[in-house]
């Protein structure tokens, strides 16, 4: 484990936060809990994101989504609406229930991140409003959350 991982307080404390609430979610899908938490960390920026302050939704799940509360327009793109979620367990089940198939099994960060690009979960190219690296990018913050895990 790496002194600089547990020094942001803020990470390791998202990452234990909702350890417990990702793990029954994770064992359904036959996942390493630090994939579905790296998912959340990177799509949340560690909880501070507007969209999971406000709605939230940890895993900018668009609407309509499963167990969302309601939806709101994008910032910057009214086309787009970003699901409302009554906690952080409503949109990780709304996850699991959306792409779950997708990457159930995937126990590899890389394979697992691969597998929501397919899944149209993420397009991996900012041209398509994805995230350019996406697959490298998740990867790198799943294997930072299991150190954070050991803090």
């Amino acid at each position: 484990m790496s002194a600089k991982l547990c020094n942001n307080i803020s990470a390791v404390t998202f990452v234990s936060k909702y350890k417990a609430v990702c793990q029954p979610i994770a064992d359904q899908l036959n996942l390493p809990v630090e994939n579905l938490l790296g998912l959340a960390a990177q799509e949340s920026q560690y909880g501070t994101g507007r969209i999971a302050r406000e709605l939230n939704n940890y895993f900018s799940m668009h609407a309509p989504a499963p167990l969302q509360s309601g939806s709101e327009s994008a910032q910057g793109n009214p086309k787009v609406k970003v699901a409302r979620f009554d906690s952080f367990q409503k949109c990780a089940q709304s996850f699991a229930q959306s792409f779950g198939s997708a990457v159930r099994g995937k126990r590899d960060p890389m394979e697992f991140a691969q597998a929501l690009v397919r899944s149209g979960y993420n397009s991996g190219d900012a041209a398509t409003g994805g995230r350019n690296g996406f697959a490298k990018y998740l990867a790198d913050i799943i294997i930072a959350v299991r150190g954070r895990m050991a803090c």
